[in-house]
């Protein structure tokens, strides 16, 4: 899976699972009831940290919350996107260095610990073997159990739904389209075929401007991590309605230009680069390519012309 495609990917979780609203609803109705019935989901708030590594960014972004659990505990909820879209081999072995992170950091700043509560979010193809951490470990007795870190991580596999269960499940518009977009990605002849169904709500969302935004960020998906003809979408998009249609090819037209506008840029440093390597001075260059001395000289330090 190339780059671009991932980044779709991360990008859409990242708008879907942005808001308190969709957050909120996403737990209670996700999360086991003894564990909700504690949780002050009013109390919601995004934590705009980055405690994604470098090591664990190929594998998953991340959107983090803090919340009121009970009467005086804060803890963090770590929605985790596994945007490769298949099962990573040692999921606890990569969230303990994920908590450990934030723990670490709670102790820098002279702050209480508190607990984080994981939740993998999966949308691919492949079977998630979700087991516990002391599973994979062989020989293990009770006497060698109390060596062994013990915590789990909650597990949210779209494919442990159909779409008429998430669509009976989530009340929110933006959340129920989104997850089940999410859900058939990789099925695009389905998206096509049921594509009334998936976006059942969507002329109810396009009443709203933050609705309309989101359908943007809906076609930018799609646009990126699908192969399909944008004018098949634009077809199937007109049954649902003329707005929806109209707002698809727009939204697509500009993705489109700026796929163009981005190409001409990338082909502008890649010459760059190429009369770097002759030797040649940035006034030449700039006068042969447009380019700024900033990006030349980025070029020139980094090697790469690329600006993926």
């Amino acid at each position: 899976m190339n780059k671009k495609i991932i980044n779709s990917h991360d990008r859409f979780f990242n708008v879907l699972f942005s808001k308190k609203e969709e957050v909120s609803e996403f737990v209670a109705k996700t999360f086991p009831s003894e564990l909700v019935q504690k949780l002050n989901l009013e109390t919601l708030e995004i934590d705009k940290t980055d405690y994604i590594d470098s090591k664990l960014r190929t594998n998953f972004s991340d959107v983090v919350y803090n919340c009121k659990y009970g009467k005086d505990a804060n803890i963090k909820i770590a929605l985790l996107f596994e945007h490769k879209s298949y099962p990573v081999s040692f999921p606890h072995l990569q969230l303990l260095g994920y908590m450990l992170k934030i723990w670490e950091l709670q102790i820098k700043q002279k702050k209480d610990l508190t607990p984080v509560i994981p939740i993998i979010f999966y949308h691919g193809k492949e079977e998630w073997n979700n087991k516990q951490f002391i599973e994979y470990f062989n020989g293990i007795d009770n006497v060698l159990e109390k060596f062994i870190p013990k915590f789990d991580y909650q597990l949210i596999d779209t494919s442990d739904y159909t779409d008429d269960e998430i669509i009976k499940l989530f009340n929110n518009l933006q959340l129920q389209i989104g997850i089940l977009v999410m859900k058939n990605i990789f099925n695009e002849q389905k998206i096509l075929q049921e594509i009334n169904k998936i976006f059942a709500g969507l002329n109810q969302l396009l009443q709203t401007e933050q609705g309309e935004l989101f359908f943007e960020s809906i076609v930018s998906y799609l646009f990126y991590a699908t192969g399909i003809d944008t004018e098949k979408y634009v077809t199937k998009m007109r049954t649902i309605s003329t707005k929806a249609g109209e707002k698809f090819v727009s939204t697509a037209m500009k993705l489109q230009m700026k796929g163009k506008n981005e190409g001409i840029e990338t082909e502008k440093k890649r010459i760059a680069f190429n009369l770097i390597l002759k030797g040649l001075d940035n006034k030449f260059i700039n006068e042969a390519t447009g380019l700024t001395n900033e990006q030349i000289n980025l070029i020139r330090k980094t090697g790469k012309y690329s600006i993926n």
